[in-house]
């Protein structure tokens, strides 16, 4: 209930600071306003995403003939 009521102050309060996108570390009121973007852009390139040890089990049997 309480998180309803703070929600759309919770950006400006961060913009109004000046604190920049560096420091804040979240694509959540970044200067951009790309927020989509920014997380697509972070998960391409994560750590978690690279090699082909990352696939998980049975991924190609399932999976990968739904897609």
């Amino acid at each position: 209930m309480m998180l309803r009521k703070i929600r759309p102050y919770a950006i400006p309060i961060i913009e109004v600071n000046g604190i920049s996108d560096h420091m804040i570390q979240s694509a959540c009121g970044n200067s951009y306003g790309d927020i989509y973007e920014q997380h697509l852009e972070w998960a391409k390139d994560s750590k978690l995403n690279t090699g082909d040890d990352n696939i998980p089990p049975h991924w190609d049997e399932y999976m990968a003939p739904i897609l």
